[in-house]
């Protein structure tokens, strides 16, 4: 396979990816270990999401055959690093933990559901609470009324209970 063969089919790979993934994350890894992007990688695989290593080169003919807007070909620039995922909310999470324990990883910015974003975009993003969590959220407000009316209802023979216990002991003492 000639050298041009292998980058039309990186290309078409990260076409593939691009198209697949709800949020792609540009990064900047300079400085990094071998053990620090392997840590990172293993992070990310954990929240559904995975850490590529392409020429800029390519990502950015990537970005001209999706039409992407222009200005994410500035973020492909020096070391360059991408993160596909399906839950962007998870994987900028992890990015965001992993940049303020290694000083040396930086986020450049991202692409996320059809649209550009900058760093402090990314990390606003990282502030919102998981899908899990949202759903934790919800079922706990939908079970609110149902424990409430439950407790209602189970009030009154709780009552009835305590008034025989106290008749009783009151026939028990006199």
């Amino acid at each position: 396979m000639s050298n041009i063969e292998k980058k039309k089919l990186v290309v078409k790979e990260t076409l593939t990816k691009f198209r697949e993934s709800t949020g792609i994350i540009i990064t900047d890894y300079q400085g990094l270990t071998v053990e620090q992007i392997s840590k990172l990688r293993r992070l990310l695989e954990k929240a559904g999401a995975q850490y590529k290593v392409i020429k800029n080169t390519l990502s950015k003919r990537a970005i001209d055959e999706l039409n992407i807007n222009g200005n994410m070909k500035s973020l492909f620039s020096g070391v360059t690093g991408l993160v596909f995922c399906k839950d962007y909310i998870a994987a900028v999470k992890v990015l965001t933990k992993f940049a303020a324990d290694n000083t040396a990883f930086k986020i450049k910015g991202g692409y996320i559901e059809s649209k550009a974003y900058s760093v402090s975009e990314i990390k606003d993003i990282s502030k919102l609470s998981s899908k899990e969590e949202l759903i934790a959220k919800l079922v706990m407000l939908l079970n609110q009324p149902v424990t409430r009316m439950v407790n209602s209802l189970s009030s009154p023979k709780r009552n009835i209970v305590y008034i025989l216990k106290a008749v009783a002991d009151k026939k028990a003492k006199g």
